[in-house]
């Protein structure tokens, strides 16, 4: 029943989101809706733990989406994981999707994310154990760089 409640919860707050964007088609607006929200609601249904929180973000000229399922970090397990995936509204795809361990993902520029990543024990912000990706979206290069940046945000 939990696990119900939150799909439910899921694919409302996708049609909301999309019902409030406009489209240029005035044929199959509702076809393209209908569409939409199923590549999206299979994707967490099959991905996401639904235990995890979810959370979504779009890319600042709103044509791409990243959803986010983070699994907090506990006593039990010190160790959060993220799982995510970026859907193209224009496209009506998933472009990129992965997952991983001690991380946080966050955009970058509108193609690209911003991953960082925690290796072993964090001494300082500054500390070499802390790595920082950035991820072609369109391509799935995932390009390490060495020193801080902020986010384009």
């Amino acid at each position: 029943m939990k696990y119900l409640i939150s799909i439910f919860t899921i694919v409302l707050f996708v049609c909301c989101s999309l019902i409030s964007c406009k489209t240029n088609k005035v044929s199959s607006n509702n076809e393209s809706i209908s569409l939409t929200t199923n590549i999206v609601t299979q994707t967490i249904e099959k991905n996401f733990n639904p235990a995890d929180s979810l959370s979504v973000f779009p890319n600042k000229t709103n044509e791409m989406f990243l959803y986010l399922s983070e699994k907090r970090t506990t006593s039990v397990n010190p160790v959060n994981t993220i799982n995510f995936f970026v859907f193209n509204k224009l496209k009506n795809e998933i472009l990129y999707q992965n997952k991983y361990s001690n991380a946080e993902i966050e955009w970058y520029d509108n193609e690209k994310l911003l991953l960082t990543r925690y290796f072993g024990i964090i001494e300082t912000p500054e500390s070499t154990n802390i790595k920082k990706y950035i991820i072609d979206i369109n391509s799935g290069v995932i390009t390490e760089i060495n020193k801080r940046i902020k986010s384009n945000n």
